[in-house]
């Protein structure tokens, strides 16, 4: 048995080395590197790893008395000059001295190798054969290929919670978590995974709240701020849906304009909270479908939990869609006939929904491909929120 393990850890070892050096090794070359991507419909950036490089760039924009909150002129077009992310961004790569070219690439193989670790031993260790497969086809997806070529930092939020999920000590996940909240709001959404015992919730919620009163709100409402709605069907969220509108009723004087979008920013948000809301008592009330050990409940909660609580609230580029593939062991062992396969089709065309960028913006074509795909993710969406809704269930989550 020991033997076995031992030969899954060497081939995840050996594999995910190859592949990180393989890319690096690429991204040399911009020439290679651009055909590459583009060959994979991925829109190749100026600089390779581009979202990484970013965060070096705003160091140096800070370095020359640009706020963080004013456009960095360094960064190159394609890229979002001013950060949607928390000031400790720039903290970390100044404190691990990125500047440094030798550390700088050294910190991206390292990346890589750990990512597509995570991802190979998640597979090997996945015992259902037609999981391992549907799980290695969404690994070609556009979603994992432009968070690769972007190098983005979902991908080390990726890694935090697959290292989350290995760990059964309560302080430590709560740690992890917070620490994840902190480069990144949405791992907040990971408090689901202390619903067992309620009392750790609250815990753990009310010392957020007090972290965030005193000594975050600013940097909460600057990435709030900052955040890039971007109104295309690579993106999902109720802010990225209401941006599409907004600009189908700027088209078509639709009753959408500048002056009442924040109102109906805000509405949208609520509607899609208590609809989720609606679904999750849904699933409440339904009786469990199937046992499932813990940990494949764990991995499922993790990224519907994400999925859920990031829709709600933001406009999200599809590379977040990794962590989906969190919940794939959980779905493929539920009894859910048609809708199980229903869902599985909504995953794929999601995940690849860069190969739906083409025609005309404005055209039928294109309105058509963008309506299945945001059709898609609003299904996955719903589905999920009734599931939580089982696991909550479980544990008689609203019993007083």
């Amino acid at each position: 048995m020991n033997t076995n393990i031992d030969k899954k850890i060497l081939f995840s070892c050996c594999i995910s080395i190859l592949l990180a050096l393989s890319i690096f090794y690429i991204s040399l070359n911009y020439n290679v590197w651009s055909s590459i991507w583009g060959f994979l419909k991925i829109p190749p950036n100026v600089v390779p790893f581009s979202d990484f490089k970013a965060h070096l760039l705003f160091l140096q924009c800070g370095e020359l008395g640009i706020s963080i909150s004013q456009e960095c002129t360094l960064i190159s077009a394609g890229n979002a000059k001013i950060s949607t992310h928390p000031r400790i961004w720039i903290y970390l790569f100044d404190i691990l001295n990125l500047k440094n070219t030798l550390i700088y690439n050294l910190s991206i193989i390292t990346l890589l190798t750990l990512y597509f670790y995570a991802l190979i031993s998640f597979i090997v260790n996945t015992n259902h054969k037609f999981t391992k497969v549907f799980m290695i086809v969404l690994c070609f997806s556009t979603s994992n290929f432009i968070m690769i070529e972007r190098l983005s930092t979902d991908l080390i939020i990726f890694l935090l919670v697959y290292f989350l999920l290995n760990q059964k000590n309560k302080i430590l996940q709560s740690f992890i978590i917070f620490i994840g909240f902190v480069l990144k709001y949405y791992p907040i959404f990971l408090t689901s995974l202390l619903i067992e015992k309620k009392r750790d919730i609250f815990i753990f919620v009310f010392f957020v709240l007090f972290f965030i009163f005193f000594f975050y709100y600013e940097e909460i409402k600057l990435a709030n701020n900052s955040i890039v709605e971007m109104a295309l069907p690579i993106a999902y969220g109720s802010r990225t849906m209401l941006k599409a509108f907004f600009h189908l009723s700027q088209e078509y004087n639709f009753f959408l304009n500048n002056q009442n979008i924040n109102f109906f920013r805000n509405l949208v948000m609520l509607m899609f909270f208590a609809y989720a809301f609606l679904l999750i008592i849904v699933g409440y009330k339904e009786k469990i479908l199937i046992n499932i050990n813990n940990k494949i409940d764990k991995f499922f909660l993790s990224g519907a939990s994400i999925y859920v609580g990031t829709f709600i609230i933001g406009a999200n580029v599809d590379y977040r869609l990794m962590f989906l593939i969190l919940t794939i062991p959980y779905l493929m062992k539920l009894e859910l006939g048609i809708f199980k396969y229903l869902i599985l089709i909504c995953y794929f065309l999601s995940f690849n929904s860069f190969y739906s960028l083409s025609g005309e913006v404005l055209s039928y074509s294109f309105f058509i491909k963008s309506a299945l795909i945001f059709f898609c993710k609003f299904i996955i969406f719903s589905l999920l929120s009734v599931l939580i809704g089982l696991q909550l269930k479980k544990i008689n989550f609203f019993q007083l």
